[in-house]
C-alpha cells in the first residue's frame, strides 16, 4: 500500500503523478482498465469521480448522466447498480464501484465527490470498510468538504478550484484541508504555492497536459500534478 505524501514536503523535481480518471488519454475514463493502465505506466495515484446510484451504491463516473461515457442514456441517480452494470463504458468495461477501484488500484486515490449525497454514502462505506489512508476526498464545493469533515473526520480532504487566488491558503485552512488542487492559471504563482506549503497544505496542479504545462507545475513547486497522460510524464520531464 502506498502511503500518502508527508505534510508540506519541499518542492521536488519529480512531482507525484495522478492519472486523471485513470489514464484518460489512452483508456475509457473512470474504468478499472483505465486505473490499471495508470498504475502500469507509473502513476502514483489516480483521480476519480463518485456519484450514487438509485439504490445507494457509490459508482465511479464523472457526469450526472451516462450518455457521454457509455452506450446508455439516463441519469446516474435514476439507475440501479444492476442497470448501470449493463452499460458499456468503453472497450467492454463496466462502470465500477468505488470499492472495486480501491481493490484494483494500490496507489493514492483522489475521490472527487460529484453529488452531495455521496458524502453520506462514503460515511456508510467507511463504517463498514474503513477508507484507506491513501484516499483523499476532494470537491470544488466547500459545503461538501465541510460535511465530509463532519462525517469522515479522519479522511484527508482536498479543495479543487479553477480560480486560485490569494485567499487559497485561508480557504484550505477553513476546511482543514491537507490538499489544494488548483487549475494552472496565471494566478497560481510560486509565492502562492509557498504560502500553502507554509501551513502544511500540499498542492496538486492541473492540467499537466503537455511538456510546457508540466514544466510550469514543476517550476511552481507543485507537490503533484494531475494529467490525462500519465504514461508521458517521465518522458516529458526527461526532455526538459
Amino acid at each position: 500500500m502506498t502511503p500518502p505524501a508527508p505534510a508540506a514536503p519541499p518542492p521536488a523535481a519529480r512531482p507525484l503523478v495522478y492519472g486523471h480518471r485513470g489514464a484518460r488519454a489512452d483508456e475509457p475514463e473512470n474504468t478499472l482498465r483505465s486505473f490499471r493502465h495508470a498504475h502500469r505506466v507509473g502513476a502514483e495515484g489516480v483521480e476519480l469521480d463518485v456519484r450514487v446510484s438509485r439504490d445507494g451504491r457509490l459508482v465511479v463516473i464523472h457526469d450526472a448522466t451516462v450518455d457521454r461515457t457509455t452506450d446508455g442514456t439516463g441519469e446516474v441517480a435514476s439507475l440501479s447498480l444492476a442497470e448501470l452494470r449493463e452499460l458499456d463504458a468503453g472497450r467492454g468495461e463496466r462502470i465500477p464501484t468505488l470499492s472495486e477501484v480501491l481493490d484494483a488500484f494500490p496507489g493514492l486515490v483522489q475521490v472527487e465527490i460529484k453529488a452531495p449525497e455521496a458524502v453520506e454514502a462514503l460515511a456508510e462505506l467507511d463504517r463498514r470498510t474503513p477508507l484507506p489512508p491513501r484516499a483523499v476526498l476532494t470537491s470544488f464545493h466547500a459545503g461538501i468538504l465541510d460535511r465530509a469533515a463532519r462525517l469522515l473526520p479522519r479522511v484527508e480532504r482536498g479543495l479543487i478550484t479553477a480560480t486560485p487566488g490569494e485567499d487559497l491558503p485561508a480557504r484550505a485552512a477553513e476546511l482543514n484541508a491537507t490538499w489544494v488542487c488548483p487549475e494552472l492559471t496565471p494566478e497560481l504563482t510560486t509565492r502562492l504555492v509557498e504560502r500553502c506549503h507554509a501551513q502544511g497544505v500540499r498542492v496538486d496542479a492541473w492540467p499537466a497536459a503537455d511538456p510546457r504545462l508540466l514544466a510550469r507545475c514543476v517550476a511552481l513547486g507543485a507537490d503533484a500534478v494531475t494529467t490525462d497522460h500519465p504514461a508521458l510524464i517521465d518522458g516529458w520531464l526527461g526532455a526538459a
